[in-house]
């Protein structure tokens, strides 16, 4: 109700906007790039446009006076983070994958007046992030730093969910102007260098002091750029459904003037502005265009002189090599894009209410924690499920690629839709079948999901699948999934399993059973950074359920052992190599059976089931193995008789 509400009010102000109560006029809207043309830049004096295909593979530089086009880089997907400098050369970022699986980005500069191109930053691990600052570009690493002169200038950057600001003599100041946002995103000073613009993710954009007060809340939009101090550009925030919503527009910073400048079916996105022109890309066709408004531009960027260097971090946010992850827990509250679907318990007399943003956030927060005990440093889109939390994908790409991380994970539940039902895991990389846009994506979605596979808890009908977007949906050419388009990372969409499987549905309503998922999750990653060995305990797990008793429910598409019924209630004991009480369980009533036992020494231990009070059943014996997972699915009869 809460999302219905703020779009009609956002409709009802285009079209009081659109009639011009603004008072804002705009000049004829010029085509620069026919297709392919995404993260558009424009130098201030109109004569460059930068710009890059979707998946960021390749770094072109028009000159808009020749027509010529120059082809900057076609290294280490170079077209996602690239500016243009105040002294019209190119500033961008590189990455290589190392044999571990690690991502190393190095800063380079481009002169389109003599053709050189150079390494300016030596390669470092972590966020490497080209800057404009107010007398120059800074190339933000966080072990090294690149200025284009000795006086840049003061600029500022965001981190997770901190916002830095480094003033003229270089000194660092952290602020947080926004609480329990999912992190800060382009952060930009205002051109007279006294105020900050940012946008705090499921929260808004904003504008603080250098303090770090607020001065203005102008609600959900993204990508925000100064076009003057009182104006800004930004495109509309249009959450996970509908991109063909999203415009350019103009806002001031006293909230007086709110007004779209592109046309209401053109689905334009990534805007900047140079002088007193616009530029902006049309999704899907990749034209890229440029406007002009009649309010004065802000002053250009003088370029500073001298030659530039390079310099160490001070107080750098890690140095430590290990892997980073980045978690995006798909979807968020339960909103139009959530898959709602009410299970009648028989346990718990009642019906549930399952939601696929419910079971991906679980997976979500357990995958973290599982990652941050193994060691790893992790990021993550959402912590709370609630409308809010419902990001828009561009938004969610770009958190993930400012938390520095060496992969991107999205994880999903599946559905067919359809009175067929099936469950098996399904990794989706961004891509061609076996051709995956970037590089460790395919490797990394078929480990994990060939862990998935290895889950014995649950009833798979196929076995595990690892496909390109582009090859599994026939949504048009290279369309693909919106959370992986723009996404330069290693990374793929986990559709862990079919929550429209009833039995699977009875199984992500507990907890332990998602914690098991990510858990296994974990040992794909794992295996692709070449981590089997560090972690030192292991986990146990299985499903208790009736030998002789079927299910009895309406739902007969079911298979293999989810015909029979899952036994509620039931108590396990497990008992360490000395014969020691190690760990408890108790079943829940949610007609899953499934137990699991975490973070096990390795050790070969002793399992007790027991039903109806004291009563011990089942005696039997596990291994359990560092860093893996072993299973024991038990089954018990009606007339079975209690052990002595």
């Amino acid at each position: 109700m809460k999302k219905c509400i703020i779009s009609f009010l956002l409709l009802a102000c285009l079209c009081v906007l659109d009639s011009g109560a603004a008072g804002v006029r705009q000049g004829s809207t010029r085509t620069l790039v026919d297709s392919c043309g995404f993260f558009p830049q424009l130098s201030a004096d109109g004569q460059w446009l930068l710009y890059s295909p979707t998946e960021a593979t390749s770094l072109l530089l028009k000159n808009l006076t020749t027509g010529a086009v120059t082809t900057v880089s076609t290294t280490g997907y170079p077209g996602f983070d690239a500016i243009l400098g105040p002294d019209n050369k190119v500033y961008y970022v590189t990455q290589q994958r190392k044999k571990n699986g690690l991502l190393y980005r190095t800063g380079r500069c481009y002169d389109p007046a003599t053709g050189k191109d150079q390494v300016v930053l030596k390669a470092q691990h972590g966020r490497v992030q080209p800057l404009h600052a107010t007398r120059g570009v800074v190339i933000n690493g966080e072990r090294q730093v690149y200025r284009s002169a000795k006086q840049v200038g003061a600029y500022c950057y965001t981190r997770g969910d901190m916002l830095y600001l480094v003033d003229e003599q270089g000194s660092t100041r952290a602020l947080q102007p926004v609480k329990d946002s999912n992190g800060y995103l382009w952060a930009a000073l205002s051109p007279d260098g006294t105020r900050v613009l940012f946008e705090a993710a499921s929260r808004g954009l904003y504008v603080c002091d250098l303090n770090g007060s607020i001065i203005a809340d102008l609600g959900q939009f993204l990508m925000p750029c100064w076009y003057n101090n009182d104006y800004i550009i930004a495109m509309s925030n249009v959450g996970n459904i509908r991109l063909s919503g999203s415009r350019i527009w103009l806002i001031s910073v006293n909230g007086e003037t709110m007004k779209p400048i592109t046309p209401q079916d053109e689905r334009a996105v990534q805007p900047m502005v140079a002088g007193d022109k616009v530029v902006y890309s049309v999704i899907y066709d990749g034209q890229v265009k440029q406007l002009a408004l009649d309010i004065a531009p802000a002053l250009p960027m003088a370029a500073a002189t001298g030659k530039g260097k390079t310099e160490k971090v001070k107080d750098p946010v890690s140095r430590r090599d290990v892997p980073r992850v980045f978690i995006n827990p798909g979807h968020g509250g339960h909103d139009s894009d959530d898959r709602h679907m009410p299970t009648w318990v028989i346990g718990a007399q009642d019906t549930l209410h399952y939601y696929e943003s419910n079971s991906n956030l679980t997976k979500g927060l357990a995958l973290q924690e599982i990652l941050s005990n193994k060691g790893y440093e992790t990021a993550i889109s959402r912590t709370t499920n609630t409308t809010e939390d419902d990001l828009d994908l561009f938004e969610i790409v770009s958190l993930a690629a400012n938390s520095g991380a060496d992969i991107f994970f999205s994880i999903h539940s599946n559905a067919t839709g359809i009175d067929k039902k099936i469950n098996f895991p399904l990794g989706l990389y961004r891509g061609w079948d076996g051709q995956p846009a970037v590089e460790g994506s395919q490797r990394l979605s078929q480990l994990v999901m060939k862990h998935l596979y290895k889950n014995q808890v649950t009833v798979w009908t196929h076995e595990e699948r690892s496909r390109g977007d582009w090859s599994f949906y026939d949504w048009g050419y290279k369309v693909g999934l919106g959370v992986l388009r723009f996404n330069k990372l290693p990374g793929f969409l986990s559709e862990g399993s079919f929550h429209d499987y009833l039995p699977e549905r009875e199984r992500l309503l507990s907890s332990n059973y998602c914690w098991l998922e990510a858990w296994n999750q974990s040992l794909g990653i794992d295996e692709y950074f070449g981590r089997k060995g560090k972690f030192k305990n292991g986990v146990i797990a299985g499903a208790v359920r009736w030998d002789d008793q079927m299910r009895h429910d309406e739902d007969k598409r079911v298979f293999g052992d989810d015909k029979l019924l899952s036994i509620n209630g039931a108590l396990l004991r497990l008992y360490n190599g000395r014969g020691a009480l190690a760990r408890t369980y108790k079943v829940d009533n949610l007609d899953n059976g499934t137990f699991v036992f975490t973070n096990l020494p390795p050790d070969k231990y002793r399992l007790d089931l027991y039903y109806g009070g004291e009563n011990l059943y089942i005696t039997t014996k596990v291994k359990v193995k560092k860093n893996q997972s072993s299973y024991k699915n038990l089954k018990l009869k009606r007339d079975q008789k209690p052990k002595k």
